[in-house]
């Protein structure tokens, strides 16, 4: 019965072009864009020769994967996961439903399609990422190198970056279970991703040492896994701390993702 459900929330995602667009597109397609634009600003409006000028591939792809769990990426990334697991809320669909499979494969469906959609969105900002930097290499005259970054530092940083992105995803069904509203949900996910920014950045400048404050907060924990992923050999990286950054990511989403079927269990859906 799972696989019906996921199957009936892959088929609904799709035919929400809506959602599907403006949560996991829009964001990599805006990125591309800019880069496109900057490089045609730099070559028809400035005009600064950059002679010996490379561009690292591997670099860029990081880069962009970093950023892809920033305030401004989450904030579409959670229209688009609110869209899925909002919806039946907004639509008052849930009665016509639950009598047809479980809540737990109700919900967990929602979450599943919510973690390939994010996983599509990450590979479209590679491949977008990735054609950016050739077609500016080609306006500037820049020539293309590999560095010492290779395939698994990308998929380190990859995996952290979908990571943060569930755990985000796991806290906005928590709020729409709660809440019953899309927009409650991309409210509180945007709020409180600023606010570990924010706190990540005060904590980790008052403790350069990794400390259980620090690591306890999600945002912290995803930035020094990517560091150590992205870092050759891990040079200069302490492996303890990074291993407990791992798991303080993985209890969040998985507690925030059982915190949410939890409640939608316990819910009264006769009016929804």
């Amino acid at each position: 019965m799972l696989v019906d459900a996921i199957a009936a929330e892959r088929f609904r995602l799709l035919r929400d072009r809506s959602a599907l667009f403006w949560g996991f597109c829009f964001a990599p397609l805006i990125g591309f864009a800019l880069a496109i634009g900057g490089d045609l600003f730099v070559r028809h409006v400035i005009k600064r020769p950059f002679p010996g000028a490379t561009i690292d591939l591997a670099a860029q792809v990081i880069k962009a994967l970093g950023s892809g769990a920033s305030t401004m990426a989450a904030l579409f990334l959670m229209i688009g996961a609110a869209s899925i697991l909002a919806g039946d809320y907004r639509w008052e669909t849930w009665r016509l439903r639950t009598p047809r499979n479980s809540r737990f494969n109700l919900l967990a469906a929602k979450l599943i399609v919510i973690a390939e959609a994010v996983l599509w969105n990450l590979v479209l900002t590679v491949l977008l990422t990735l054609l950016a930097a050739v077609i500016g290499a080609g306006i500037n005259s820049k020539a293309i190198v590999a560095s010492s970054l290779g395939l698994a530092e990308i998929a380190g940083v990859f995996v952290v970056t979908w990571l943060e992105a569930m755990c985000l995803a796991a806290l906005a069904a928590c709020v729409a279970v709660v809440a019953r509203s899309p927009m409650a949900a991309v409210v509180v996910c945007l709020v409180v991703r600023f606010v570990q920014s924010v706190l990540a950045g005060t904590l980790g400048a008052m403790n350069p040492e990794p400390n259980w404050k620090v690591l306890a907060i999600p945002a912290y924990d995803a930035d020094l896994l990517r560091a150590f992923a992205a870092a050759p050999n891990h040079a200069g990286m302490d492996s303890g701390a990074v291993g407990w950054a791992f798991l303080a990511l993985l209890a969040w989403t998985l507690a925030l993702m059982a915190a949410a079927i939890a409640l939608f269990q316990r819910q009264d859906l006769t009016r929804e």
